[in-house]
């Protein structure tokens, strides 16, 4: 049994000031943080009060405390999310929330923001705010869309996605930032997911489900008048692996780059690929890992040119720069924040001025700017979780009771162990977690607990044979990878064999029900948020596009937990909410019924209105001062 890590015993540290509720239950302080391509001006996103929406702030890039300005928004609109389209414009996406048979319903929306003459102007075409409304363009007069591409090689452009029919897929558009003129790219359709577009902004990739062979189709063409042509696919026979990335070479219109596997190999590779001949080059691949995806310059100017590739090892996303510059850039900076995750978002003309961004598992993230080689600090995302309240986190490795190999984190509370631990096993499952900072790991780590997260058989981006090792295992080798890293934990001194709990939300709600069902269960209590209880009535996937979720459902099996409810021993709390479209409610309520008729001792928490997972402040203080609450009563932590 190899773990990656040592802990050291004997010694005995303080337990860092417990962390109050309302902290864990808001969302960041800091969302978002960008800066104009001239280095001039930073925009950001911020919570100025608990519970409230985040506000847009401007200010000088070299008067950072002198030259703060609130933008206002419209009221009823909240900001989401912002970046510059250049040095001028600014691209914010908001959200706005209306009203539906008494239910709220969340639109996205498009506007940007003149910075010099201080005036917005919509990137969607907006009417009456009626959702009741009958009428054929009752969409479109909503104004629901969302920006689909910046176009960075077109900075007065960016391509919007607007839903103009209830029920249909947006059109795009060719919009204007400074006037809202726009011009139809693509008009969609129910045939395409996953589009692609060019430098020059015309759609050129997207994806198209074959149901008859289960295969997620990837077409292209060479222009918008063109026919399109499958270049690679996914396909449930052999399981390998194909994605569009996209056309970066202005010279070579047609060459894509792709993700895909190599026959016979366990690992995706990064391709140049002619979509006219189907010739590929191989520009990237490791032996070992995934790779992932393309790395753009960060320099206005460059466009959409590659600087490297990030890729996938057991700790997370990792990068790999092919550009002398930005290489040895990325190089100094990561050895100036070791532990931490750097990414460098945005780099001045002149290059003169880098706004960069850290994360880790005691940063929940930062953004930097470095001037004249000096890096000066510009705000966290939340300043109510200082890092001396925080908990580090370890990468582990561990064999599978059938020898496969497995790996996972273990976030860590200060002070000698064994401690208390709870599993908490991830959604997906076609995802997988990285070592870095998680909210809830460290949530749960204030406490005293520590937080075990394993990359179970199915997890994606570690390999072929690990992710097709996860079908119809559902609640059988797939719940052994859990148990088995935590006996792993306990036989390294971490974990506390006669304290331990599990925590799951969607598929890991799932797996806390399978955990519950299993005889002489090793954990003395189990929660489970928005979990499947049934896997009968899922109608596919619980993430990804939605081809793949239709390619997900026939490897969906294993343990049905609501079948064999009445086998519960231990204390259970439910949280799930009532507006639950991914994993309808009723999976929650025919569970705590059938526990409750088994004479099972179990909490149930259902909130009104809440989706498949919590989005606000209220949401999460509905729930979280609960779970709290059952683990320190019922697991005897």
């Amino acid at each position: 049994m190899l773990l990656a890590f040592a802990v050291s015993g004997g010694a005995s540290w303080a337990q860092p000031q417990e962390v109050a509720v309302e902290v864990w239950a808001d969302r960041d302080q800091v969302t978002a943080v960008d800066m104009s391509p001239n280095a001039e001006r930073i925009a950001m996103l911020m919570r100025r009060s608990q519970a409230g929406d985040p506000e847009l702030l401007l200010f000088d890039a070299d008067n950072l405390s002198g030259s703060l300005q609130a933008i206002a928004v419209e009221e009823g609109l909240t900001p989401t999310n912002v970046f510059w389209a250049n040095d001028r414009y600014l691209i914010v996406s908001m959200i706005v929330e209306l009203s539906q048979t008494g239910r709220p319903v969340y639109l996205p929306r498009v506007l940007s923001f003149d910075v010099e003459e201080q005036s917005w102007r919509s990137m969607v075409r907006i009417g009456g705010r009626d959702i009741r409304s009958n009428a054929s363009n009752m969409m479109a007069q909503l104004g629901v869309g969302r920006v689909q591409s910046q176009l960075i090689d077109d900075p007065d452009h960016i391509l919007v996605a607007h839903t103009e029919e209830r029920g249909q897929s947006p059109n795009l558009y060719r919009t204007n930032v400074a006037t809202g003129a726009r011009e139809l790219v693509f008009r969609g359709n129910s045939r395409f997911d996953d589009l692609i577009v060019d430098r020059q902004g015309e759609v050129r990739g997207a994806t198209e489900y074959d149901a008859a062979a289960n295969r997620v189709i990837t077409l292209a063409r060479t222009g918008a008048d063109d026919d399109w042509r499958e270049i690679g696919a996914l396909d449930a026979a052999n399981r390998d692996r194909f994605g569009l990335l996209g056309f970066y070479d202005p010279d070579r219109p047609n060459t894509a780059l792709i993700v895909a596997d190599e026959p016979g190999e366990n690992t995706v590779g990064i391709y140049e690929q002619d979509i006219t001949s189907g010739d590929r080059e191989l520009l990237f691949r490791t032996p070992d890992y995934d790779a992932v995806s393309a790395i753009l310059s960060p320099r206005a100017s460059d466009g959409s040119r590659v600087v490297g590739y990030r890729y996938a090892d057991l700790e997370g996303i990792q990068q790999y720069y092919i550009d002398q510059e930005f290489g040895a850039l990325y190089a100094g900076l990561s050895d100036a924040f070791p532990g931490r995750s750097v990414q460098i978002v945005r780099y001045s003309e002149d290059g003169g001025t880098v706004l960069l961004y850290t994360s880790g598992p005691q940063d929940p993230g930062t953004w930097y700017l470095l001037r004249d080689g000096r890096v000066a600090r510009l705000i966290g995302r939340n300043a109510d979780l200082p890092a001396d309240a925080l908990s580090p986190s370890y990468l582990v490795e561990y064999e599978a009771r059938d020898g496969m190999p497995m790996s996972g984190y273990v976030t860590v509370p200060d002070g000698e162990g064994p401690h208390p631990l709870i599993a908490m096993p991830h959604g997906g499952p076609w995802v997988r977690d990285y070592l870095g900072y998680d909210r809830w790991a460290q949530m749960l780590a204030n406490r005293g607990w520590a937080v075990f997260q394993p990359n179970y058989r199915g997890s994606r981006m570690l390999g072929k044979a690990h992710w097709i090792a996860g079908d119809r295992q559902w609640g059988l080798s797939m719940q052994d990878d859990v148990e088995d890293g935590v006996q792993a934990l306990i036989q390294e001194g971490i974990a506390d064999p006669e304290k331990l709990g599990f925590f799951g939300w969607s598929y890991g709600g799932y797996s806390a029900f399978a955990a519950a069902t299993r005889p002489n269960s090793q954990f003395n209590c189990i929660a489970a948020g928005a979990g499947v209880a049934d896997i009968r009535r899922i109608r596919g996937g619980l993430s990804g596009s939605r081809f793949l979720r239709e390619f997900q459902q026939p490897t969906i099996d294993g343990v049905n937990p609501i079948e064999l409810v009445d086998r519960v021993e231990r204390p259970m709390f439910i949280v799930h909410g009532d507006y639950d479209t991914t994993v309808p409610v009723e999976h929650s309520r025919r569970w705590v019924s059938g526990a409750e008729a088994a004479g099972v001792d179990i909490s149930y928490v259902e909130i009104e209105d809440m989706g498949h997972s919590p989005r606000t402040f209220e949401d999460n203080m509905q729930w979280m001062p609960e779970l709290f609450e059952f683990f320190e009563t019922k697991c005897g932590f």
